[in-house]
């Protein structure tokens, strides 16, 4: 190991830590999974209702697109953390439990997948799991939007 790699590593991240900051990055990528996640459900949902196609094809991709912003999403959160967040328990809440929801929605991810593999409507089951991750994620934004806007 060379000696100047953790300080290499060092200034990288905070580099990276200094561009989420400055463009807030992480804000910009919130709204992406904010809408994607229940976009997809609520297309699900009514696929199964209308028998159409279209908004089941729909539902997959909103699905798709959202699951590859979410980790991005999270470590922006990360790097955006701020110092007087630290001790706040609603952002304490928001910053775990935005972490849990990158692993949810992969998980809600790969079940979709399998569906369309096997060319199947969304479950019953599927949609409760759905409709869970969507008011996961609505506190999860509350919390953060109640330390930004506190203020």
């Amino acid at each position: 190991m060379n000696v100047f790699e953790p300080t290499l590593a060092a200034g990288l991240v905070g580099a990276l830590r200094d561009f989420v900051n400055l463009v807030k990055l992480h804000p910009i990528l919130v709204d992406f999974t904010a809408a994607l996640v229940p976009v997809s459900v609520a297309c699900d949902l009514a696929a199964r209702v209308r028998g159409d196609e279209s908004l089941r094809h729909t539902a997959w991709w909103t699905l798709l697109f959202a699951t590859c912003i979410t980790p991005f999403t999270a470590t922006a959160g990360w790097l955006f953390w701020m110092h007087d967040d630290n001790g706040v328990t609603g952002m304490t809440i928001h910053k775990w439990l935005g972490t849990s929801l990158v692993f949810l929605l992969i998980g809600l991810f790969f079940w979709r997948r399998d569906l369309r593999r096997r060319q199947q409507w969304a479950t019953g089951a599927y949609l409760v799991a759905g409709l869970v991750v969507v008011a996961l994620l609505v506190v999860q934004g509350a919390l953060g939007g109640a330390q930004t806007y506190s203020g």
